[in-house]
């Protein structure tokens, strides 16, 4: 029986307009028929995966921060932050690269240095996962940070990440996101170290989980499941390290996948 299930947002549960699929809350009702809890598990920080649950959220779990906040039941359950002597040094690695934005993530507040020097682009793409920032000078801010995301209008993968690897992946971790961010987190942590912090919490086994990514800082989820899901337009990597492949986020794919998971003859 599964009894937990743990699901990425951007480019797998959400389609390309970043809504839920229509049969989200029917998928929900379902699960919880079966005793079975849902966990949002993103990159995002808590502010920008909520919005997406308010009818649901004192039902789901969720893993934000890849991995370094968990959240159950609208309860905070963990938190690891970043003091500044740490992420201080990727904001001064990511100034020597044109064109990279720092978005520092605290608790309560999301950061952003020279806010008012972004184009219009740069700040829907920004507003798709963060509802609001304040401008900050980094040098004078002193307050801890959960993670750091990068933002880079290109190829980030190729562009960027070869050198923030080599800058600071031997003191925090450094994963490729999407195709225009990476975010920098707590080095022991990961969206798979968030699900097996929720096994733990809730008494679930690796084989009563499945899991659903579709891009890199998704790949550690997989040792924590018995099966992984990657939607068909998953980065290559993911499809190549997961067990199964399914459609597209466009398709709804990880909810028709959910309730198949659902029934007592699934296997």
């Amino acid at each position: 029986m599964i009894r937990l299930v743990v699901s990425d947002l951007d480019g797998c549960l959400l389609d390309g307009d970043g809504h839920l699929p229509v049969d989200f809350g029917e998928t929900i009702a379902l699960m919880e028929k079966n005793g079975a809890v849902f966990a949002a598990a993103s990159g995002r920080s808590v502010q920008g995966v909520v919005p997406h649950f308010t009818a649901w959220e004192k039902q789901i779990a969720m893993i934000t921060d890849n991995g370094a906040c968990g959240y159950l039941g609208g309860e905070r359950l963990w938190v690891d932050a970043l003091p500044k002597s740490v992420w201080y040094s990727a904001v001064q690695a990511a100034r020597r690269v044109p064109g990279l934005w720092c978005v520092g993530c605290g608790l309560d507040e999301i950061w952003l240095e020279h806010a008012d020097q972004l184009d219009p682009e740069s700040v829907r793409e920004l507003s798709r996962y963060y509802p609001s920032w304040k401008n900050v000078d980094y040098d004078r801010l002193e307050d801890d940070l959960i993670k750091l995301a990068l933002y880079y209008r290109g190829d980030i993968e190729k562009d960027v990440y070869p050198y923030i690897h080599q800058a600071l992946d031997e003191v925090v971790s450094a994963k490729v996101t999407g195709m225009t961010w990476i975010d920098v987190f707590d080095q022991g942590k990961s969206k798979g170290s968030g699900v097996a912090m929720l096994q733990k919490k809730l008494g679930i086994s690796r084989d009563e989980t499945i899991v659903f990514g579709d891009y890199l800082n998704d790949l550690s989820m997989a040792e924590y499941a018995c099966r992984s899901f990657a939607p068909s337009n998953a980065h290559p990597d993911v499809k190549a390290g997961f067990t199964d492949v399914i459609g597209s986020n466009l398709e709804g794919s990880v909810t028709k996948t959910i309730q198949k998971a659902m029934r007592p003859d699934w296997n």
